[in-house]
């Protein structure tokens, strides 16, 4: 298994980055400015050489699972690039702010100009960031961003165009994420059906195609989020000092880009304990001195980096975490409603089935489910200009989407019962996906507006379908291979709509 680990993953990485510095390349030099008919022959013609790949791959009897894995991988890289390539840095982004220029003293909103804050000012904004819109965040994402930045405009990059390029780290974090579903599905040890539906399903997913394109720090959030998962899957397999290491990094580092990837700590100590209850029933002294030093390195890593932003805002400001709220006078509001019609089943009129796309405003829509799955499928777009056919093509998907998503609930639990899925595992998953979704609510309610429902606080979520889909596979349910073809269907509707929507 580790030979053709290492096999796959060494001859992808070198795809990935490739074309994320050619997408780089691209925008530094002004692919913006181009004709859209012009950008979309050039990245249309990209696809076709990709579709010819695969379809020779095929021909000459070539396409193996390993072969299907790298052209899932380097297809999704693909799908990415090109959506990068074809939206500005003010499209469907949240939260965004704007800049104006390195030349100036202004201190601006959101997350671009907290990155411009940190390039232009040399440090982590000095006033207290619950009193400017976006500066709540740990800085890490933005870091990174200013960073990139720099080395865009140290290059000669125009200043314009190096915060368009604000847009390749996380398309780098987008394509890493199908690395990681990998690796997770070679850890659970799926068949080959697991492997290419799950890795088409993250590859496909628009919400991580979406996400791959703000400059936000969601995308990174969520990379750091899947690799706990990861890595907790191989500690459960190999417990060792190594893999704790690694743990406290990725939840230290996730926190201080966002506080919600500290989530995940719940299941991880619950493994830990687990282990370490293990340990001090074998009565083997050293062996218990040794665990209890290896946590204690966990411990030491994990939580000065975790908690360290908001230690500072403690100190420094008296803040405790939170998030700023626009007020009851937005039109997003939804603490007018009752609980059972923001968190209970969602009426018809909810779900807006002849126009599945989420409108926004709480009087339109206020049930939190709805506007998950609205968001999860089409993002916070509201098209009032698309054409009939591709409104009905919509609507089909959105609906399927729904049905697949609640089959893909009882997938879960059906593997996560099942006596062949290891206890570890099992515990592992069902309490990280149950808090997960405890968080997800309990956030909108402490957090009563519309956006607070919006699928990319969930997207991690997607990382336990893709478990269920790989297990099933694995225990060859009778009923798996309807539920993979319609998945496969979705997702390519899916695609095809991002591809006829003029918005993107």
């Amino acid at each position: 298994m580790n030979e053709k680990k290492n096999n796959i993953l060494s001859t992808i990485y070198g795809p990935i980055f490739g074309l994320c510095l050619l997408t780089a390349i691209a925008q530094a030099v002004g692919f913006l400015s181009l004709e859209h008919f012009t950008k979309v022959l050039i990245i249309g013609l990209s696809y076709v050489v990709f579709a010819v790949a695969v379809l020779s791959f095929f021909y000459l009897k070539k396409m193996n699972t390993d072969n299907g894995v790298r052209f899932i991988i380097i297809g999704g890289t693909l799908l990415r690039c090109g959506y990068i390539l074809m939206s500005g840095l003010y499209e469907r982004q949240h939260d965004a702010g704007a800049f104006t220029g390195m030349g100036t003293d202004f201190v601006n909103p959101g997350h671009i100009g907290y990155i411009e804050y940190i390039y232009k000012f040399g440090k982590l904004p000095q006033i207290n960031p619950y009193e400017l819109f976006g500066y709540y965040h740990p800085p890490f994402h933005h870091i990174i961003e200013t960073i990139w930045l720099k080395l865009n405009i140290l290059l000669g990059v125009s200043e314009e165009l190096a915060f368009e390029n604000l847009q390749i780290p996380t398309l780098i974090y987008s394509c890493l994420l199908m690395v990681v579903a990998y690796r997770i599905l070679k850890v659970l040890k799926v068949n080959d059906n697991g492997m290419i539906v799950g890795m088409l399903f993250i590859a496909l997913h628009p919400s991580t195609i979406v996400m791959g394109g703000s400059v936000n720090n969601d995308m990174l959030t969520i990379l750091f989020m899947a690799l706990i998962i990861l890595i907790t899957l191989e500690f459960i397999r190999n417990k060792t000092l190594n893999h704790l290491i690694l743990l406290a990094l990725c939840i230290g580092f996730g926190m201080i880009t966002k506080l919600n990837a500290g989530v995940l700590a719940l299941p991880v100590g619950i493994i830990f304990l687990m282990h370490f209850i293990e340990v001090v029933k074998t009565k083997d002294r050293s062996e218990i001195i040794c665990w209890v030093k290896n946590y204690v390195v966990f411990a030491i890593i994990v939580m000065p980096i975790g908690l360290s932003w908001i230690i500072r805002n403690e100190v420094k400001y008296s803040e405790h975490p939170g998030v700023p709220v626009p007020g009851p006078t937005s039109p997003l509001y939804t603490e007018t409603y009752s609980l059972w019609e923001r968190l209970g089943i969602p009426s018809l009129s909810q779900w807006h089935f002849d126009f599945p796309f989420h409108p926004l405003r709480a009087s339109a829509c206020c049930n939190t489910w709805a506007i998950m799955f609205h968001t999860a499928m089409f993002a916070e777009e509201y098209p009032v200009d698309m054409n009939d056919a591709l409104l009905f093509l919509s609507q089909v998907t959105f609906i399927l989407s729904l049905v697949l998503a609640l089959v893909a609930v009882g997938i879960l639990i059906k593997v996560m019962l099942d006596k062949r899925t290891d206890r570890e595992d099992r515990i592992f998953v069902l309490v990280g996906y149950i808090t997960m979704i405890i968080s997800f609510i309990a956030f909108v309610i402490i957090y009563p507006y519309t956006c607070s429902s919006d699928f990319r606080y969930i997207t991690i979520c997607l990382f336990y379908t893709l478990i269920a889909i790989g297990m099933a596979n694995k225990y060859s349910y009778k009923w798996i291979k309807i539920f993979n073809d319609a998945l496969i269907l979705c997702m390519g509707m899916t695609t095809l709509i991002y591809f006829m929507w003029d918005r993107w």
